[in-house]
């Protein structure tokens, strides 16, 4: 599922964020915090006001309001973990039992403390976590801008106290993935190494939801990959069904 968890800044300078390309920034340096590929990855977001603003803690209508206003000084970032622990997809009754859990929340959490400390060090004049109960951290231009900044890290402590655990944080899910797993065996996924579904004759998958387990990274690429090499698959079996030559 990718989970993740945001935070917002507002800068002295005009950044316009509706304008230029999307996706442009990522930090990897903390992708690998358990030393077997997982951890969080740091990216710029999408900045529609859907996404950004809707996000932002709420204190009162006035407060959003004014935060609004200040929209094209904007930008919003999202850590998000490549989640060790899955969730549930169930038949009777159908629905998806999903909860990140401990370990990969804590990825999440570690992803967006940096990148508090990337902001303040950037020349954010606020920094606004996701998360209800953190407050902002609003910068007085005549501080030192370093991460030991002793305000700072007092502020720190404050967010990473409140953490991120459900049901009190919403959290985002980056990439769906997996539900429809490709196994070698019929007991270990839903889809055989071609894209079949196990014991269900001309029925595909192809998308992001063969993926054996969360790719760590944004699955498009790979999703254009699989999508290629499964219809290729199904173009194939179609002829040898029609006795066409291949």
């Amino acid at each position: 599922m990718h989970p993740a968890n945001m935070v917002s800044a507002f800068f002295p300078e005009d950044v316009r964020p509706w304008e230029g390309a999307i996706l442009t920034t990522v930090c990897t340096s903390f992708e690998n915090l358990d030393g077997h590929g997982h951890g969080a990855k740091m990216e710029a977001t999408c900045m529609i006001p859907t996404l950004s603003l809707s996000q932002l803690n709420w204190t009162s209508g006035p407060d959003w309001k004014l935060l609004a206003a200040k929209y094209r000084h904007m930008n919003t970032y999202a850590s998000f973990a490549r989640d060790r622990d899955p969730g549930r997809i169930l038949a009777n009754p159908k629905r998806v039992e999903y909860t990140p859990s401990a370990f990969d929340r804590r990825h999440t959490l570690i992803g967006l403390l940096e990148m508090t400390k990337i902001l303040f060090v950037g020349g954010a004049a606020e920094i606004h976590p996701h998360l209800p109960g953190a407050p902002p951290f609003v910068v007085d231009s005549t501080v030192e801008r370093s991460p030991a900044n002793p305000d700072f890290s007092a502020w720190m402590r404050k967010v990473e106290a409140v953490g991120n655990a459900p049901p009190g944080v919403a959290c985002g899910s980056a990439h769906q993935m997996g539900s429809c797993r490709m196994s070698a065996t019929e007991g270990m996924g839903v889809v055989d190494p071609e894209g079949r579904v196990w014991e269900t004759r001309g029925l595909y998958v192809a998308d992001a939801s063969v993926f054996p387990s969360a790719s760590g990274v944004n699955p498009m690429i790979t999703n254009l990959a699989i999508s290629d090499v499964i219809s290729r698959r199904v173009a194939s079996g179609l002829k040898k069904e029609r006795g066409e030559r291949l």
